[in-house]
């Protein structure tokens, strides 16, 4: 049939008209969103509505938050376009690409450059980009995202494709409908993955604290401002003031920002390690994991096959056993790793003619090839070929089964339809180098390894051993007889046999009790990939894979998994750690607001006052302390944990405020050295909160607490007219004694609520 593809003409045409398919995934936002997101924010433009009124008081030193929220803004903004940058430099490694015919010749283009009426070529593991028609040649299709059933549908000439779809097996030709926004399943496509860490605890977490604090900060002003004006002696600039100071404590906006820059700084990091980030809040997934599913091939070996030798059942010559072979390699199209093996092996010159031939499915685990006047060729599983109830299935069921290599049947159909065995292909699979190393560190780590695999459980169980997973003899063939789920990932470690739709099923029974990361790279690893809570695929694998998977290995180095796992952990945990020392101030903040509201007094703090302490004993210590190694699984939930951890030191301050308005009305002190005081004392509990959440203790992390702690020091002192307070030597004994009761309660709360951290080592590249 010729082929009636497009002249570059009719393409640039196509594209002033729009009709292109554009592109598929974004995997960065633009950089007009990302100044767009970190300048017009809801606490930004709070913000700039204290700010406004701060300034109408005269008191310009306490609109210096100003500083603190454009510094945020900018680190948000200059970090996130780094990342961008970076992203967009390595995405075309990860573009799909197709084959379309242009000026009468085939070329390869990327997804996005293809228009309506295009020619391409698809085959086994493609993710289908587009809505098309077939017009040549035939395809088995998965269109469980289209339709929600797994069952394969076959397609032939005439038959319509749609987007979002895998080519499970087969080679056609297509011409173009749809592209673009006029597919039938774009709104699907947006949503390809449709579980696992998407919404991730971390963002929900995040979401829920601005929601609340949104929701909170305008009742609260205007209970501020009614009880302060109710107050003897305070005007207009106090209740200003005052209460600006306790709506920008409130504003946990440094977190937010935090946690943007650490995790896109956390996706350069990945990149180093040639891992592609496709999904950002899949980081805290791979704080979470605790088990890691693997396909055998292309993880715990490499990938590449070759044939070990070959044993002839049947009284067929082994020069016509080549000849079978070579007739049925020459339609493979687009061979595996397995079919390359047997092309590398099966050599023959005699010609025999194809009359029909059927590609491999892994639903089917073999392929057929219909050899004129000669008979059906089957190629594949033995046990898949042949029914239980064949005698040769017993008599060789046990052989195939056995060892570590892999075993290809070879049956050959006459008229009766009766299939005789004409012999086995023994394929050895070659390791990965420092694949024993790379999973005993997993495992040393508390990571489960699951070894999920199509082949013999006693083949896969053998490779497993070598490799050195724990429990690799606990294996189970999911080929026979019904299959408690639930059950058996807990009691086996090895899973062969297994179908793709039955993966799925083995990660959804994995996940009622685990956070489940997949690596795989074939096709038949789409629905278990998706399933996942992180899904981690291969450079070299299908398209599918990659296009739906969380992260993608640049260079096909499984040994790299450790190292991202480990990275995942640190980024989270830091982050959790740096979450509770801005929520201190946003807990104590209501804290106070409940106190002012109830006593009907002044709120103890001004805006400048609590600049100083989170800048110097928050915001600082925090961005250095983000590269602290901390590798152990995050459990919990992250705003519960953090706000624990928060607590005793905001309780505390709370504390430290009704002594001290409690000493100055006995004392007879005055508004500046009370609040000198309490800004010494707060901003000594700050420090002795960051000592205390970042446990275990340092060299490096003891380096910043006391760079912070001397720079508190030299601050506090040379700033007291900014600060409006005054420290005479006579308040050293009340100072002194109000801060050891501060820090003496910090402990004592910390010690209920604290969930201790530990440092693990780990292998990061």
């Amino acid at each position: 049939m010729s082929k009636k593809g497009l002249l570059t003409s009719e393409i640039n045409q196509r594209i002033q008209e729009n009709k292109v398919n554009g592109e598929s995934k974004k995997l960065s936002k633009s950089t007009i969103n990302i100044i767009k997101e970190n300048i017009f924010t809801y606490f930004n433009f709070l913000n700039v509505i204290l700010f406004i009124f701060v300034f109408t008081t005269g008191k310009y030193q306490n609109a210096m938050f100003m500083g603190a929220v454009i510094t945020n803004a900018l680190i948000g903004i200059i970090q996130e376009i780094r990342a961008k940058k970076l992203l967009d430099q390595i995405r075309i490694l990860t573009t799909t690409k197709v084959n379309a015919f242009r000026d009468n010749a085939w070329v390869e283009i990327s997804v996005d450059e293809i228009v309506q009426d295009d020619v391409l070529s698809l085959q086994s593991g493609i993710q289908i980009p587009i809505d098309g028609v077939i017009t040549e040649g035939s395809l088995e299709i998965n269109e469980s995202l289209l339709t929600g059933e797994s069952d394969t549908v076959y397609k032939k000439v005439g038959d319509t494709v749609y987007s979002g779809t895998i080519v499970l097996s087969g080679d056609a030709e297509v011409s173009v409908t749809k592209v673009g926004h006029d597919r039938q399943s774009e709104k699907i496509m947006e949503g390809t993955k449709i579980s696992g860490f998407q919404k991730s605890a971390l963002q929900k977490d995040l979401q829920k604290l601005i929601k609340i604090v949104s929701v909170l900060i305008i009742p609260v002003a205007l209970i501020l401002v009614i009880m302060q004006m109710g107050v003897k002696g305070v005007g207009y600039s106090a209740i200003v003031l005052n209460t600006s100071a306790a709506i920008i404590g409130m504003i946990p906006e440094g977190l937010v920002v935090l946690t943007s820059v650490a995790l896109a700084v956390s996706t350069m990091r990945l990149l180093k390690l040639k891992a592609l980030v496709q999904e950002l809040y899949s980081v805290e997934g791979l704080a979470r994991v605790d088990v890691v599913c693997l396909d055998k091939t292309g993880t715990l070996t490499q990938g590449d096959m070759q044939v070990d030798h070959i044993e002839i059942v049947s009284d067929i010559s082994e020069l016509n056993l080549h000849a079978y072979m070579h007739a049925y390699l020459e339609m493979e199209k687009h061979p595996n790793p397995t079919a390359k093996a047997l092309i590398e092996y099966f050599k023959s010159d005699t010609k025999i003619q194809v009359d029909d031939f059927q590609p491999f499915a892994s639903e089917r685990k073999y392929t057929s090839a219909s050899l004129h006047n000669i008979g059906t060729l089957y190629v594949g599983a033995f046990e898949f070929i042949f029914d239980k109830e064949d005698t040769v299935y017993q008599k060789y069921h046990d052989t195939v089964s056995k060892g570590e290599l892999r075993t290809i049947a070879i049956a050959l159909a006459k008229e009766d339809n009766q299939k005789e065995l004409l012999g086995l292909v023994y394929i050895r699979d070659v390791m990965r180098p420092n694949v024993n190393e790379t999973l005993a560190y997993l495992s040393k780590q508390g990571v489960t390894i699951k070894i999920i695999s199509g082949d013999y459980p006693n083949t896969v169980s053998s490779i497993a051993r070598k490799a050195g997973v724990p429990d690799a003899d606990k294996y189970i063939d999911l080929s026979v007889g019904e299959i408690d789920y639930n059950q058996v990932v807990e009691e086996y470690t090895v899973f062969g046999r297994v179908l793709p739709k039955q993966k799925k099923e083995l990660l959804i029974a994995l996940q009622r009790k685990h956070v489940v990361a997949m690596v795989g790279d074939g096709v038949n690893d789409v629905p278990a990939l998706r399933q996942a809570d992180v899904s981690i695929a291969m450079l070299a694998g299908s398209s599918a894979a990659k296009d739906i998977s969380d992260i993608v290995l640049l260079e096909n180095d499984f040994n790299v998994v450790p190292s991202i796992v480990c990275e995942g952990r640190r980024v989270i945990n830091n982050i959790s750690r740096a979450s509770s020392m801005y929520l201190v101030k946003t807990l104590f903040s209501f804290f106070l607001t409940i106190y002012v509201a109830l006593f009907q007094t002044v709120y103890p703090f001004v805006p400048v006052h609590l600049t100083m302490i989170s800048a110097i004993c928050v915001g600082i210590p925090t961005v250095f302390l983000q590269l602290e190694p901390s590798f152990e699984r995050l459990k919990g939930r992250f705003l519960v944990d953090a706000f624990l951890r928060a607590l005793p030191s905001a309780i505390t301050v709370v504390l430290v405020v009704v002594f001290t308005k409690f000493y100055r009305t006995t004392m007879d002190l005055s508004l500046q050295n009370a609040n000198a005081i309490l800004v010494f004392v707060t901003g000594v509990i700050y420090l002795y909160t960051l000592y205390r959440i970042y446990q275990p203790t340092t060299k490096y992390r003891l380096m910043i607490v006391l760079i912070m702690s001397f720079l508190f020091v030299i601050t506090y002192y040379f700033t007291q007219g900014i600060l409006g307070i005054s420290f005479s030597l006579e308040l050293l004994p009340v100072t002194l004694l109000t801060t050891v009761i501060g820090v003496a309660i910090v402990s004592l709360l910390g010690f209920f609520t604290d969930k201790a951290f530990k440092i693990n080592s780990c292998n990061l590249k």
